[in-house]
């Protein structure tokens, strides 16, 4: 009997362990792309006529195209559920966020920003997952 799966899964199912795995080496790869866009913003800023102005819209674009390039590279690497681990992948990456800002001492202010930004991170993690399975 011919079973499906790819080279990272077993008998086409992920174990527990794999899984967690998965999720963060896809949390790992989101933080080095918003390291990388972080570091273009700045690159961009200084050699542009472009206004600061414009940093906080370009850092969360560049931080929600890092969610969603996060969650492709777990949807390459599994054939189920990809939806639901790229949205873990992406409530995590804001919970790293947060917790980065709050060791850094960044004031933050809890209420509906908070959530939308954990809204957002799980969606666009989910819509990552299902397009990283269905290419």
């Amino acid at each position: 009997m011919h079973t499906r799966g790819r080279a990272s899964t077993s008998g086409g199912a992920l174990s527990l362990f794999s899984s967690f795995n998965l999720v963060l080496w896809g949390l790992l790869v989101a933080l080095g792309f918003s390291f990388l866009f972080l570091a273009l913003n700045a690159i961009l800023i200084l050699f542009t006529p472009l206004s600061e102005v414009f940093v906080p819209y370009l850092l969360f674009a560049g931080t929600l195209f890092s969610v969603l390039l996060g969650a492709v590279f777990i949807g390459k690497r599994t054939e189920e559920k990809g939806w639901l681990r790229g949205g873990l992948m992406g409530f995590f990456y804001v919970l790293v966020l947060l917790c980065l800002s709050y060791f850094w001492q960044i004031d933050f202010q809890p209420g509906w920003g908070l959530l939308t930004k954990f809204f957002l991170g799980f969606s666009f993690g989910a819509a990552g997952g299902i397009w990283g399975i269905n290419s």
